[in-house]
């Protein structure tokens, strides 16, 4: 049974006498000297605060690690210099590579009499949308019915894709660490990638047609009948919430790699990445299990380290 890493994790570990919680404290920056962190600068009930160790693990998550790392002065020369924050560290590749799983909506008319459990939870398909494709490289999820007062009971269905060709960025917007990061995904930008999803749009079309689905679902209401489903999509589509690739994995001699293959930052004595920032491309599933996998070897790598 899939369970939160605060419960698996963390509970266990609350009493341990060199383990340390200091919660509702937003990290503001690193600061850097040489090749090492001497310390990470949080806010605490409205009062900075500095936290001093041997190693500093950074596990903030695809949008917020590479936005600390950008205010402590590691990241892109050019925009960190826009935005008059000291260089101390250039890493080209921090922000960049973001990845995520495109999601879009079809929605039928349902029966008035429809019952919830006709509905398999979390059940979906795996589907290719090329035959030659080695696995799946989409998701199709049967939702339950939606009412809204004043309008025609929804059956909503969604195709996923599990994959993305070109590349998204994660970007300062300002050097204020409160201000949110941009957030560029530029996900259906590449053709094949909209071609995999108005294919899964046309299997979802499909099997809603068929005769065996007659008793459950009923007309389409979205896309409309004037919409084209490639543009439907690009206008419509949303997030699976794995957002992947900012702080990227690889060898010190591809330019765009942030950290090398023991999770270590690039050119840094102290300072790993431990989060779902780190996988140079989005898995064909859940990022959950990887993500917990990556703690798992961070804590290998560090402890071997020292």
């Amino acid at each position: 049974r899939r369970q939160s890493t605060a419960v698996a994790y963390l509970e266990m570990a609350r009493g341990r006498s060199n383990l340390h919680i200091i919660a509702e404290a937003p990290v503001l920056s690193l600061e850097i000297k040489g090749r090492r962190v001497e310390c990470v600068r949080y806010r605490k009930d409205k009062q900075t605060h500095e936290a001093r160790g041997q190693e500093v693990v950074l596990s903030a998550g695809v949008y917020r690690t590479p936005q600390i790392l950008m205010l402590s002065g590691i990241g892109p020369t050019a925009a960190l210099e826009r935005l008059a924050i000291p260089v101390v560290h250039p890493l080209e590749g921090i922000g960049a590579n973001y990845q995520d799983h495109a999601v879009v909506a079809m929605t039928f008319e349902g029966r008035t009499d429809f019952r919830e459990d006709w509905v398999v939870p979390r059940f979906r398909l795996i589907v290719k949308s090329n035959s030659s494709l080695p696995c799946g490289n989409l998701h199709i999820n049967m939702r339950p019915p939606t009412e809204v007062q004043g309008i025609k009971r929804m059956l909503p269905v969604t195709a996923h894709l599990l994959e993305q060709r070109n590349r998204g960025h994660v970007s300062l917007a300002s050097a204020d660490p409160d201000e949110l990061p941009i957030i560029e995904a530029n996900m259906l930008e590449h053709p094949d990638d909209l071609a995999a999803m108005r294919s899964a749009l046309q299997f979802i079309h499909d099997l809603v047609q068929h005769e065996s689905m007659w008793a459950y679902y009923g007309p389409i209401i979205q896309p409309g009948p004037k919409d084209d489903w490639a543009t439907f999509a690009r206008s419509t589509y949303t997030s699976y919430h794995h957002g992947v690739g900012t702080c990227m994995m690889g060898p010190a001699t591809n330019p765009m790699a942030v950290v090398d293959q023991r999770l270590r930052v690039h050119g840094m004595d102290n300072l790993w990445v431990a989060d779902a920032s780190t996988m140079p491309t989005v898995t064909h599933a859940n990022t959950n299990l990887t993500a917990i996998m990556i703690g798992e070897r961070a804590s290998d790598f560090i402890k071997a380290a020292d």
